[in-house]
């Protein structure tokens, strides 16, 4: 079985882009554009990382890290957002995040 990543943005061409990408390293990309859809892949398969957008038009990517993490405590998570801060980071980290990155 492949490795899967679940991918959580509600930008369009950042998701087309950032799936091309890990597509190209040969992940499984499960899509989804905001927190519901993210749960309707969770349910279809559990990921082995996965990418969050912060800002989610149905709530705060931080909430999916949570979810996330209690599914599957070992899930690599990198949250992404277009208004990073120190204090956001730590705030990602402290939930679970791996990384944070600011597009």
């Amino acid at each position: 079985m492949s490795r899967g990543v679940l991918l959580v943005d509600d930008d369009a061409s950042v998701r087309s882009a950032v799936a091309r990408y890990l597509r190209l390293k040969q992940w499984d990309v499960l899509e989804a554009a905001d927190l519901r859809e993210a749960g309707e892949r969770l349910r279809e398969r559990r990921p082995d990382a996965a990418v969050v957008d912060y800002s989610l038009p149905d709530g705060s990517g931080l909430e999916l890290v949570r979810r996330i993490h209690e599914l599957e405590p070992t899930v690599p998570i990198v949250v992404l957002t277009a208004h990073g801060s120190i204090d956001l980071a730590v705030a990602a980290v402290k939930e679970g995040a791996e990384q944070f990155f600011t597009k």
